[in-house]
């Protein structure tokens, strides 16, 4: 039987100077950049197969930022850790770059040291108990609610007279929740039970408006809605799902996150 490949790499921020939650999508950015070359452009960092073609099903790498209020990290809202985690699993040349990362750099904003935890599967490191430095968007849970904002990638639908139009649930075609809806199913995700907005996340004990994320990558493309506005949603499914779950524009670069609730 052929071993099972590694399908999470997960960091530890150890310097004093890491970017706010809020700049998740910058340093995602960066960390995906530094993989790409220290992998000499793997295709499961890269996104594309050897022709620049995109692979299909979101199989190559999401970069998640998480900042988890315990053993006394995440105080003030700063990313505490980094979680790497691709589906089709990492090859051995892969985990290679993955245990070469051990810095980042972003310009003169920041310059992080990252220490690998392991490797394994979203079981290993998923949980809640931040004490014992677990990973609640690995979680299993039922409930899910937004820590990045979401992103829609399509626009709302309206008639000539422009009248909304709807589905036959009455939800707006290519309203937020109703892309978030269309893109978990995509997501192998069964429908939800229930959604409701949220407006905000806590970060350092402070409710932070969506806003007040950066949401647009420096470099590359990826489909978005007219203005890029984030919302925030809590979803409940009949039976608990294994996360993560991270769906909309960005979601390979920590936007669309979702955390596990208790």
């Amino acid at each position: 039987m052929m071993p099972i490949r590694p399908t999470v790499a997960r960091y530890a921020v150890a310097s004093k100077n890491s970017p706010q939650l809020a700049d998740t999508i910058i340093l995602a950015d960066r960390v995906h950049a530094a993989l790409v070359s220290l992998s000499n452009g793997s295709s499961i960092f890269t996104g594309c197969d050897e022709q620049g073609k995109p692979l299909h099903g979101n199989r190559h790498a999401h970069v998640f930022c998480e900042s988890n209020n315990g053993l006394g990290k995440g105080i003030d809202g700063e990313i505490t850790h980094i979680t790497i985690y691709a589906p089709v699993g990492f090859e051995s040349e892969d985990q290679v770059a993955l245990r070469d990362l051990d810095r980042v750099w972003g310009g003169d904003n920041f310059e992080i040291q990252v220490i690998l935890q392991g490797f394994g599967q979203p079981r290993d490191f998923g949980g809640i108990d931040l004490e014992r430095s677990q990973c609640p968007l690995l979680a299993r849970s039922r409930a899910w609610v937004s820590r990045t904002p979401f992103i829609p990638t399509r626009h709302p639908k309206v008639t000539r007279a422009g009248v909304p139009k709807v589905d036959a649930s009455g939800l707006q075609i290519g309203s937020p929740e109703h892309d978030l809806l269309r893109l978990l199913v995509l997501g192998g995700f069964p429908a939800p039970e229930a959604v409701e907005s949220v407006p905000c996340t806590s970060l350092g004990g402070r409710e932070t408006p969506w806003a007040s994320f950066a949401c647009r990558r420096s470099n590359g493309g990826g489909r978005r809605s007219a203005y890029g506005i984030g919302y925030g949603f809590r979803i409940e499914f009949a039976e608990p799902v294994q996360g993560p779950v991270a769906v909309g524009y960005a979601s390979h670069f920590g936007i669309g996150a979702f955390t596990s609730v208790v």
